[in-house]
């Protein structure tokens, strides 16, 4: 009998590393959770990804490379190049079979590098310096295994990400049919529960898949107990399926993790000044800022669905009933989609007179140094998956202003102040309470320091435990 191998499909992981270098909320979860699961020394484990060029999946075994930095995109960007993963030598992959194309581009790369034309590469998402690397050395991908020729029966796969895709779906119906399980996780229904805040074009695509999803899943995974009463009603009224397996792994309320940025601050640290006065010292400008004046932060993407036009309606009704002395709201995020609302009230208001300040690229040590400094955080979503800014504001010793409604009162616990996400009224009167009533937020912090939270471990030890119930 064979060593069963367990297997995380990273595509959607490695597609966004190519254009990004900060992780967000879905790709935090699963490289926290890979992290997690590694240092469990549990033997047998894969990684797996989907290659355009060569249109299949190819694997690769963690136990022989020696990588365990997952929590840092810079280094996850450099293991990845390393075996052609990502890079500038994909950009030559689709001319492979013609000798003549291969060479003929990779001479027109080679000169654009020697005349310093970085727009050829910036338009691929890639780099003159990239481009250098790849041609000194790429490292013979003999450990990169096609996947369809190394699963076997009982084997175990683990989709954290977002799966939808049609080539995706047909691999893992393939690796069904030879006795592979394979690990959904669902981290929300949000497209098929609220299309008029999604991303349009996405609902249907992502109805579609988790319709087919049912071919090929052996169990679900959801990332809190809302998410799976969502699934399962989901399954029922469209499928007709009650008896699929679904499981829940609560995500965390946990810190960011320490990676090469908030390192440098140290290695940076000649003086050897104390911990915050070094980070002060090496923040970004835009973060000094922000630290002169007292502040409210709000983390995630800056689109619809996380109600920041409300938020900041909250505080001009709070500034026009008075409350002059309020402190700013930082709200920080990468830009997102259907929101013009919120910046015509941006605009219009001169970003609300300067109270509120946006910033949309953050370096993870940037944003620790917020969170340590901010007075609490505010997320008022209309709804959400699991909620991982309240869990990181808790791990801070902070509260928060949260909306009652989803996932987020799981996360919360009684460790914040809840507010109705759609009244302007109720979510002004949360942040004023916070505010203006110091003892109560300082009740909820004593709270907190004596709850124990749940950490990333944590999730690795609840699959571990999924997995093994499946053998």
């Amino acid at each position: 009998m064979h060593s069963r191998k367990i297997i995380f499909d990273i595509t959607n992981l490695v597609g966004f590393l190519v254009c990004n270098n900060h992780y967000t909320g879905i790709q935090r979860v699963v490289v926290m959770i890979l992290d997690e699961f590694i240092k469990l020394k549990i033997k047998n484990v894969w990684i797996c990804f989907f290659h355009p060029s060569s249109n299949q999946y190819l694997a690769l075994e963690l136990d022989s490379v020696n990588f365990n930095n997952w929590s840092d995109p810079s280094k996850v960007k450099e293991f990845l190049r390393t075996f052609g993963i990502i890079g500038s030598n994909r950009l030559l992959d689709k001319y492979k079979k013609n000798i003549i194309k291969y060479y003929f581009h990779r001479l027109r790369f080679d000169f654009a590098a020697l005349m310093h034309n970085d727009k050829m590469f910036v338009r691929k998402g890639l780099s003159i310096v990239e481009w250098k690397k790849t041609r000194e050395r790429i490292k013979e991908s003999t450990q990169l295994k096609i996947l369809a020729d190394i699963v076997e029966s009982e084997d175990q796969v683990i989709l954290l990400d977002a799966t939808w895709k049609q080539d995706y779906i047909e691999e893992y119906k393939r690796m069904k049919s030879k006795g592979v399980k394979i690990y959904t996780l669902v981290h929300d229904l949000i497209p098929v529960l609220y299309p008029k805040i999604t991303v349009p074009g996405v609902s249907p695509v992502f109805y579609s898949w988790l319709i087919q999803s049912i071919s090929y899943t052996t169990c679900y995974l959801t990332n809190s107990a809302n998410t799976k009463k969502d699934l399962f009603n989901f399954l029922q009224t469209y499928t007709h399926n009650c008896e699929a397996r679904i499981e829940t792994i609560p995500l965390v309320q946990i810190n960011l993790p320490t990676n090469k940025s908030i390192d440098l601050y140290k290695k940076e640290n000649s003086l050897n000044l104390p911990d915050l006065l070094s980070s002060i010292n090496n923040a970004a400008q835009s973060c000094k800022n922000i630290l002169c004046e007292p502040f409210v932060l709000h983390v995630g993407t800056i689109e619809v669905r996380k109600n920041t036009w409300r938020l900041v309606l909250a505080w001009k009704k709070l500034l026009d009933q008075g409350y002059y002395d309020l402190p700013r709201l930082v709200i920080v995020g990468k830009l997102g989609w259907l929101n013009d609302h919120f910046w015509d009230l941006m605009r219009g208001t001169g970003n609300l007179y300067g109270y509120v300040t946006t910033i949309s690229d953050i370096s993870d040590a940037d944003l620790d140094l917020l969170y340590k400094n901010c007075l609490f955080s505010a997320m008022v979503s209309m709804y959400e998956g699991w909620g991982l800014p309240i869990g990181e504001t808790l791990s801070y010793g902070k509260t928060a202003v949260v909306a009652n409604n989803s996932s987020l009162p799981e996360v919360g616990m009684d460790l914040v102040e809840y507010c109705d996400a759609l009244s302007v009224s109720s979510i002004a009167a949360s942040v004023k309470k916070l505010v203006f009533e110091p003892n109560y937020r300082e009740t909820l912090e004593a709270k907190i320091k004596q709850t124990k939270l749940r950490n990333w471990s944590d999730v690795a030890y609840d699959l571990e435990n999924i997995l093994k119930t499946q053998l």
